[in-house]
Formats: C-alpha cells, sequence, structure tokens
C-alpha cells in the first residue's frame, strides 16, 4: 500500500513519520518550498519530542516529500491534513482544504485503482462528505465503487503527538462506504500490531466521527474553563486556595484530575478554534450552543487576570517593565498560536508597559509577531532582573526552581504573579515578596506576610 499524506504540519508530519517508522511507504505533500525543503535536510519545521530523530531515520528510505502533487498519483489511499483556521467570525476556514482535494482530483482523474481519501483534518460536520462528492466529480472516480472516503480524527498532544500515534486511546473511523471502511481499519490494525497494542477502533458515520473530535475538545475546553470559574470564585473567598479544592474535586472517580488545572486560559491550534467553530456551527443548525459560548467567554477573558493583578498595585503601568516568562502555549512546544502570552503581552505594550520575555523553544516566533517592541532575553534570570513584575505564564520545569530569594534580590519591586500555579505562595510571601496566584484569596496572601 503506498500511502500519501497532503499537509506536513504537525498531524500530517508525525503521521508519516509515524507510518513510515513501521515499513509503510509513504509519500508527504506540502506547497510550503521552505517547509519541504527543511524536511528533506531531515529538520522538523515545529518542535516535537523526539521526531527530529526519528524523521532522519524514515527519511529517503520510506518517507519522501514533496512540493509535487503528481508524486502520489500511484497512491491507494490520501490523508488531508490541511490546516483549517478561523474566519474573523470564528467559522472554519476551508480554503486549504478544497484547494489540496482539487489538486488531489486532477492527479487521481481516470485512475483504475480503487482510492480512499482520509480526512484528518478538523472540519465541521458534512465536510467530508462534500469533499468526497467534489473528488469524485473533478476526478471523474464513482463514490462507492471506484472512490472511498473515511473521517479518521486525530487526537494528538502537541509535545506528545509521536506517542499519542504510537499508543491512542482509540481509533476512530467515519465511514462512507464499507469497502474504505474496511481498508482503513485494516491498515490500523496492521499498523498496532507492528507496535504490539491494538487500541479500540470505533466505526460510524462521516458526521458522527467529524463530531466527535469537536465534542472531545470542547469537553476540555469546558473543563479548563470550569476550573478558572472556580478559581475566580476562589479568589473572592476568604481563606480559599482553588487548588485544594480542586484536588478534592478531582478525586471523585466520576470526575477526574486531568484538565481541572487553574491557570491563565487554553492556547494552542485546537482547542481555541475548534470551540469558535462548533459554536459557529451551531448557530448555523439554528441551536444556540449556551454552554459552549460560556467556555469561550471565560477564556478569552482569563489572561488578563494576570494583568489586573498588576494593577492593584500599580494602578498605572506606563514605564513599568514586565517579565513574561513562557511564551509557548505549553511545555515541551515551540507553537505560540493562540497563546495566552501573545493576549498578555499585546495588552501590557497598549498600557504602555516595557516587556522582556524567555521561553526556551518559542522566542524566535514571537519575533514575528512583536518583533523589536520587545525585549528578548537569552535567561529567566536576565527576564527577572530589573523589572517591576513578573508573570509566569508557561508552566516550563525550567522555572520551577527559581526560588523566591532570587526573584527578590533581582526585581527592582518584587511583584510576581503566578499564572500557573508553580510555586508555593506561603515560601514567597515569607519573603516579603507581593505575590499573585490564580485561584488564591488576595487578601488572604498578604496576611500572611503579616
Amino acid at each position: 500500500m503506498k500511502i500519501g499524506i497532503i499537509g506536513l504540519g504537525f498531524v500530517g508530519l508525525t503521521l508519516g513519520v509515524a507510518l513510515a517508522s513501521k515499513g509503510y511507504y509513504v509519500i508527504g505533500i506540502d506547497i510550503d518550498d521552505e517547509k519541504v525543503e527543511k524536511i528533506r535536510k531531515g529538520v522538523s519545521p515545529f518542535y516535537e519530542e523526539g521526531l527530529n530523530e526519528l524523521l532522519q531515520d524514515v527519511l529517503n528510505g520510506n518517507l519522501y516529500v514533496s512540493t509535487n502533487y503528481s508524486m502520489i498519483k500511484d497512491t491507494n489511499v490520501v490523508f488531508v491534513t490541511v490546516g483549517t483556521p478561523s474566519n474573523p467570525d470564528g467559522s472554519q476556514n476551508q480554503t486549504y482544504l478544497y484547494d489540496s482535494i482539487r489538486r488531489l482530483a486532477n492527479v487521481w482523474k481516470s485512475s483504475m485503482d480503487y482510492k480512499v481519501l482520509i480526512v484528518k483534518s478538523t472540519v465541521v460536520p458534512g465536510t467530508t462528505r462534500r469533499l468526497a462528492k467534489l473528488l469524485s466529480k473533478i476526478s471523474g472516480l464513482s463514490l462507492g465503487s471506484q472512490l472511498g472516503a473515511v473521517m479518521n480524527p486525530e487526537f494528538l498532544r502537541e509535545g506528545k503527538a509521536l506517542y499519542d500515534t504510537f499508543y491512542p486511546c482509540r481509533v476512530v473511523i467515519g465511514c462512507y462506504d464499507q469497502k474504505s471502511c474496511d481498508i482503513i481499519e485494516g491498515l490500523w490494525k496492521d499498523f498496532y500490531s507492528k507496535i504490539g497494542n491494538i487500541p479500540p477502533i470505533l466505526k460510524m458515520g462521516l458526521e458522527e466521527a467529524e463530531l466527535v473530535k469537536y465534542a472531545s475538545n470542547a469537553f476540555l475546553a469546558m473543563r479548563i474553563s470550569f476550573a478558572n470559574t472556580i478559581a475566580n470564585i476562589c479568589e473572592k473567598t476568604p481563606n480559599c486556595d482553588v487548588i485544594k479544592v480542586l484536588e478534592a474535586v478531582g478525586l471523585d472517580p466520576r470526575i477526574g484530575k486531568q484538565y481541572l488545572r487553574p491557570g491563565l486560559g487554553y492556547g494552542g491550534s485546537c482547542l481555541p478554534k475548534d470551540v469558535k467553530a462548533l459554536i459557529h456551527y451551531s448557530k448555523d443548525k439554528s441551536y444556540e450552543p449556551i454552554l459552549i459560548k460560556a467556555v469561550d467567554s471565560v477564556n478569552e477573558m482569563q489572561p488578563y487576570k494576570a494583568i489586573e493583578y498588576l494593577l492593584m498595585v500599580y494602578k498605572d503601568l506606563r514605564g513599568k517593565t514586565i517579565g513574561i516568562l513562557g511564551l509557548a502555549f505549553k511545555p515541551n512546544t515551540d507553537d505560540v498560536r493562540e497563546a495566552v502570552s501573545i493576549k498578555i503581552i499585546r495588552k501590557l505594550l497598549k498600557l504602555g508597559a516595557k516587556v522582556k520575555v524567555h521561553d526556551p523553544l518559542a522566542m524566535e516566533h514571537v519575533k514575528k509577531i512583536f518583533g523589536d517592541k520587545i525585549i528578548y532575553c537569552k535567561s529567566p534570570i536576565d527576564t527577572i532582573r530589573d523589572t517591576d513584575g513578573v508573570i509566569l505564564v508557561t508552566e516550563w520545569d525550567i522555572y520551577r526552581n527559581i526560588d523566591p530569594t532570587t526573584y527578590k534580590k533581582l526585581m527592582k519591586s518584587p511583584v510576581v504573579i503566578d499564572g500557573r500555579r508553580l510555586y508555593d505562595p506561603k515560601e514567597f510571601i515569607k519573603k516579603g515578596i507581593r505575590f499573585y496566584a490564580v485561584g488564591l484569596y488576595v487578601n488572604h496572601v498578604f496576611s500572611l506576610s503579616t
């Protein structure tokens, strides 16, 4: 079986490398010349744990990459993994998706072999069916007899994408026809038998599989916004710390601990856009998704909690120097799409603050956004030095070991805001540091220092 992959971003490249590592012949296509050239040199265009090493092992053996769609003419199955960004109104931009299908249709025209389109991009319900019909119309392949279509959503965590590809908790296959469904089920069973662990494989209709991805991401986003809502209540409640509250809540087996952590909100390439797309899709279907809209609203406001803390101390941030520790939307990635840090930095600049930043991986991406408007520091210590306030935005381990004495010694005015609950508040307050943390009663914090 020759496998094609259209789109060599986070999902597509990870998938291609994983398949190639288990002996499948894979051809990856992307229209971005610079990205393809980088991959050809054995360098991933984004950071993902273990990906570079495995890429170099399979490149030009079982994995080939190109910008030329004709390279996938003789493939039996093609995964489509192109991006589906948000439009300004929150709806899904499917421009890249439809462009890729038209290009694929032209190289599959009048093929004699049975072909399978596998949509792995996150798409609103009904999209895969429309793409399959377009592909059939342009290529001349008859749906059901010459051409099959499958929706096969991905459930990858950035930073753990390879692990999640090799060891998923489930595989979802949405089927247009039985033949394509059997082919893709067979592919995944063969792949996971080589690993020694075949996960649960759930087969369903196209629209059901499309909605599985949105329901999953909306639920994860809901847990985060719920945790932040409880955190915001704790900040108004004397002698309350949300960490203790949610620890007890999470021990309930009906609820569990995962994604039940307070912070400055969720970001990244998936949750924000998928929540907004689901809201827009629901409205198009004449349904008002009140719960999901609330999840989104909480998340839109949560990053600015950090600036509220600063304004409680300074009233005016003009001329103040603020350090930002962590730029990526989560640790172990260089992804700053919809990152909390970007929202905070923009607001600080608008308020007239001078901003210093640090991140182990994401600095170059942030430079493309802000240029010379902010100061990029080589280390956390440089970021902290001579600041009026520091906001910890991303919970990198490198920041975990910075002790309160270091903050007090280096800062002009020690105001520390723990946006990810990385630190023990009492240790900072003992050192006379003004310490704020998401979900910690503010007045209670200051009483501990007296």
